[in-house]
């Protein structure tokens, strides 16, 4: 959030604000449970466990080694436990509950996030969830995508919301056009899984664009090749 302030600044009737312009990637503790509710208020169930939510938000070596090896992670492991933090409840005490989503929509409640607005702490903290790339293959030249690549709107589960745009098969249905080319714009990689993914701008009349992981992108002559197209 642009400006902290304590919660004793914002309204402290336990009423939903929305985090306009000011959403924010988050990662679990396990300091704290997940409710439907903030926890002290009448009829609050639980969402998630300490338990649960320590599963959540720990991501080790050994499971970017078990991503690497299998391309899936381990239960309650990955990118798609990372949460959107995007709105807020002060009670009168000044405790902050954050309203907050699961990048894969799983899981959604309030946790306890401590004192100050813009300072998430206890239940929460804030998250980096990608990093940038500078250096990549086909910088230079256009580029295809290959079956069965998907395009995401975002680099999946990195943001909130992730949407499929688009999935690249060999069958004559597809919803990307075989021969669509493209060009790279820039790339990132997750932090916890590793893999990178390439920002992809349509090169033709296809008006595409998005992330797409980098083992399904080829050089636009290998796709010309793969459907016996004459590239004199």
């Amino acid at each position: 959030m642009a400006n902290q302030q304590t919660a004793m600044a914002a309204p402290a009737s336990g009423r939903f604000v929305a985090l306009k312009g000011h959403t924010c990637s988050v990662a679990t503790t396990g300091k704290y449970a997940l409710y439907t509710k903030p926890k002290t208020m009448k009829g609050a169930r639980l969402v998630a466990s300490k338990e649960k939510m320590s599963q959540f938000g720990r991501y080790t070596r050994s499971d970017a080694n078990f991503y690497a090896t299998r391309i899936m992670n381990r239960p309650n492991r990955g990118s798609t436990y990372f949460f959107q933090a995007y709105g807020y409840r002060v009670m009168t005490n000044g405790d902050i509950y954050y309203r907050v989503v699961s990048m894969n929509k799983k899981y959604r409640g309030y946790v306890y996030g401590g004192k100050t607005l813009g300072q998430f702490s206890k239940g929460i903290v804030a998250a980096q969830t990608t990093r940038r790339v500078s250096q990549y293959n086909f910088a230079n030249g256009p580029v295809g995508i290959v079956t069965p690549g998907i395009l995401w709107n975002v680099v999946p589960y990195t943001q909130y919301p992730t949407k499929k745009l688009g999935q690249m098969a060999d069958t004559p249905i597809t919803t990307l056009p075989h021969l669509a080319k493209f060009k790279i714009k820039r790339a990132a990689q997750r932090v916890r899984e590793g893999d990178q993914y390439y920002l992809v701008v349509s090169e033709d009349n296809h008006h595409l664009k998005g992330w797409v992981n980098r083992q399904y992108i080829v050089s636009y002559n290998e796709v010309l090749g793969n459907f016996g197209v004459d590239q004199d």
